[in-house]
């Protein structure tokens, strides 16, 4: 695939930047609907009571929505009694740990033991999940993910324009995962040349400075009696013209397992195979089969509703000189305003195949602005 030259037309750069915001815009008319019981009457073992809308029930805690904390998590062990308003008749929908889907109406909890619509008994503690969304009963796909920018257009004693668009997002059920994580990067910088007339002038030319691009795509088929655990393929594709890559792309299995998932953040870790092919724009094309190891990540332990989060991409060629290609994004994110989401974020790449007399490792700084959903 050749690459688009830097000194093209620029409506090519404003047309990412209106396909990122008509993602936003569609993320936007998306937002689901909590249903929350509301003011309900939590009891805990030590007599503590607590008023609140009962926004969520998962991980054994439950979520409440009160008038000094909109997300406080109580742990289920801690609690005794739960006592629907008066005007909250609704159906609360169950879905136990033994996968029944159920229904209470009202939702009360008494001793820790819940009665349900038609007569039995169950512990608070054999409850998985209160009012699941429909994928989470195995009905279609959560859509999540994030779509970011970061534009600088520089003029006066410094003159330059860089541009770089990300979109990370995902589809999950219960039974699969595709996820899709696409970015593309154009800088350029207005440099002083002597002039080619020969006359001792000096005229103002645009240089690229930056021009690379990748798309990775993933799914993930999850082991029916070992959820934690799933089988997948990967494929990715990009190009860098400073570091001399007309084309790259590699294609592999892996089998991989959620290493953790819990209230404070979640780790998957994959291992497979991989063939990668590189075509060069004058060193020698490559291709070999290589290992190939991935940790995607994030955590949510600073609070506030800022994320801490991780994606790396490791591949070992074990066809020729053991080269090591390493991919590695860290970044800090945190919520701006308008619902928008800032984020800090450094990324190194290293590789040791690089063509001769190019670098064989990248890093950059990025604040990105972007809207998840």
């Amino acid at each position: 695939m050749p690459i688009i030259p830097w000194n093209r037309d620029r409506s090519a750069d404003w047309s990412l930047l209106l396909f990122l915001l008509m993602i936003l815009f569609l993320t936007s008319t998306w937002s689901g609907q909590v249903h929350a019981l509301n003011q309900s009457r939590v009891l805990l073992f030590d007599g503590s009571v607590i008023v609140g809308d009962i926004v969520s029930y998962r991980s054994d805690a439950v979520t409440l929505d009160t008038s000094f904390n909109r997300e406080l998590a109580i742990d289920a062990t801690l609690i005794k009694d739960i006592e629907a308003s008066a005007e909250d008749l609704s159906i609360a929908t169950l879905l136990l740990k033994d996968g029944r889907r159920v229904e209470a109406a009202p939702f009360i909890v008494t001793s820790g033991l819940l009665a349900l619509s038609d007569g039995e008994i169950v512990k608070l503690s054999d409850v998985d999940k209160l009012n699941p969304e429909p994928w989470e009963m195995g009905q279609g796909y959560a859509w999540q993910g994030l779509a970011s920018v970061a534009l600088t257009v520089a003029r006066g004693n410094t003159d330059a324009d860089q541009l770089d668009v990300a979109i990370n997002t995902q589809l999950d059920s219960t039974r699969d995962r595709i996820t899709l994580r696409a970015n593309i990067e154009r800088d350029t910088a207005i440099v002083t040349v002597p002039s080619a007339s020969g006359d001792g002038t000096f005229d103002r030319v645009s240089k690229p400075s930056a021009d690379n691009w990748q798309v990775i795509g993933k799914y993930d088929y999850y082991l029916e009696d070992w959820t934690r655990h799933y089988f997948g393929v990967n494929a990715s594709i990009e190009a860098d013209e400073f570091t001399d890559i007309r084309l790259r792309s590699y294609i592999g299995p892996y089998y991989g397992r959620k290493l953790f998932n819990g209230s404070w953040g979640k780790l998957d870790g994959e291992l497979g195979f991989v063939r990668v092919d590189t075509d060069f724009y004058n060193a020698d094309d490559t291709e070999y089969y290589g290992a190939n190891w991935n940790f995607t990540g994030e955590s949510m332990v600073l609070g506030g509703d800022s994320r801490l989060y991780l994606t790396h991409v490791g591949i070992l060629n074990i066809s020729d000189d053991n080269s090591v290609i390493l991919d590695t994004t860290v970044g800090f994110g945190f919520p701006f305003f308008f619902g928008l989401e800032a984020a800090a974020e450094f990324s190194i790449d290293y590789d040791g195949a690089a063509a001769v007399g190019k670098e064989s490792v990248d890093q950059s700084y990025n604040l990105r602005v972007g809207y998840s959903w």
